[in-house]
């Protein structure tokens, strides 16, 4: 069986949909609804059990309700900030029994350091200012292990991209921007070194590269495109006068090389392989390929304004388009959602509608028969990064396209303090 749905739909017209309006508004909202009570349902119950992690556990629904309580059109349907309080304080109260794992501590996506981190941008909303603190000095406890060289994870999930991409989203969504330049420079030195260490050790064609369970990762969950993405967003690459003054030649040509050799690596179809070396196999997700490649793309043209990039950007989504209706369900590591993301960025990138109406043809296929009737129920179907809270994040951001962002992945904001 194939990993995806055939797409039998027409791609974007400009003489036949150029004056339509793309997305049905009252449809959207609609479907959050629905999608948000079941999860309420679902994950109320006193027996239902569900881990305390963004990526599939109570803090990613908190983030979903934070969410959806920015949203003009969203935040009046539910008590957005009540529910994500509920949800936040369950996660704190498992996490509390690894306050003392190191590992635990820099974990982003799948640990107490992105626990703190949706715990402060809560309570910032509440205007809870000592919860703010407290839980800012909880996120920053991973620094500690972030800065030893002996810690082995470098990727999103439970390494130093990830509790950086963690330290850049508190910046986008605080405004006092409280984690200083200063600790952001310290994990990306770390993660240059432990770049240029596995490059050597693997002899990879590339001065950084990284692996995660002994595997040379290329995919945004596990591997080097969202690190690279990470090294990016740090404040090295700000420019003076049109020069980048904050960081080193020698940091700015690994990096910079690391990034081309990557965008070299896409084939004709558009999509990435999962590793560096001996992979063949192909995969349309997030989590692994082109629709989590798109992100380093785009920031990589935005910084270094090649055109190339540009073309890898559509390439991806090309790609996306063609074979992103993934049978494996809604969500946004290896669903629908995450797919239809793509669309979105290159909608804020380009303002040109073909990318707007692509992200509208995926949210309607996720109420087709065809769907319904075929996709695979996650294993966590009402999660953030697995289910249906991260589908709601998706719809949300399709109601206001031009501030839409995959989840800590926003390339367009400034995220740290002017040096």
């Amino acid at each position: 069986m194939s990993r995806y749905f055939e797409n039998l739909y027409e791609d974007y017209n400009d003489s036949k949909h150029g004056d339509s309006e793309l997305i049905d508004k009252g449809k959207v909202i609609q479907l959050v609804k629905n999608y948000v009570q079941t999860i309420l349902t679902e994950t109320k119950k006193s027996a239902h059990k569900l881990r305390e992690d963004l990526y599939v556990g109570d803090a990613g629904i908190a983030f979903m309700f934070w969410k959806l309580s920015q949203s003009k059109d969203l935040k009046d349907l539910f008590p957005c900030l009540e529910h994500a309080s509920f949800y936040i304080n369950r996660a704190k109260q498992i996490a509390a029994a690894k306050a003392s794992d190191r590992r635990a501590s820099i974990a982003f996506l799948c640990g107490n350091a992105g626990i703190a981190a949706i715990s402060a941008a809560i309570s910032n909303e509440l205007r809870k200012s000592d919860e703010v603190t407290r839980s800012i000095a909880d996120f920053q406890k991973g620094l500690k292990t972030c800065k030893s060289m002996s810690y082995d994870a470098d990727e999103i999930l439970v390494g130093r991209a990830g509790y950086v991409s963690g330290a850049y989203w508190l910046n986008q969504v605080i405004p006092s921007k409280p984690i200083p330049n200063e600790l952001i420079k310290d994990v990306c030195n770390m993660l240059v070194s432990r770049g240029r260490e596995c490059a050597m050790k693997r002899k990879a064609p590339l001065p950084l590269m990284y692996e995660y369970h002994d595997s040379d990762y290329l995919g945004a969950a596990h591997g080097l495109c969202s690190i690279l993405h990470m090294l990016l967003e740090s404040p090295w690459f700000t420019q003076t006068d049109g020069e980048f003054n904050n960081v080193s030649k020698t940091k700015f040509d690994d990096i910079k090389k690391s990034v081309e050799h990557f965008a070299g690596i896409q084939d004709a179809d558009g999509n990435f392989p999962t590793r560096l070396f001996n992979s063949d196999k192909k995969l349309i997700h997030w989590c692994h390929g082109c629709s989590g490649a798109i992100y380093v793309l785009t920031k990589a043209y935005l910084i270094f304004k090649d055109e190339s990039y540009l073309g890898g950007c559509r390439k991806c989504a090309d790609s996306i388009w063609r074979h992103g209706l993934l049978r494996k369900g809604p969500g946004i590591c290896h669903g629908i959602a995450g797919n239809g993301y793509a669309f979105l960025l290159m909608y804020r990138l380009t303002g040109e509608r073909k990318y707007l109406y692509r992200a509208a043809k995926f949210t309607e296929f996720l109420t087709s028969d065809t769907f319904l009737d075929g996709a695979r129920t996650p294993d966590r179907p009402y999660s953030l990064y697995e289910g249906i809270a991260g589908t709601v994040c998706f719809l949300t951001d399709l109601l206001d396209p031009q501030s839409s962002y995959f989840p800590f992945m926003d390339v367009f904001t400034v995220k740290y303090s002017p040096e």
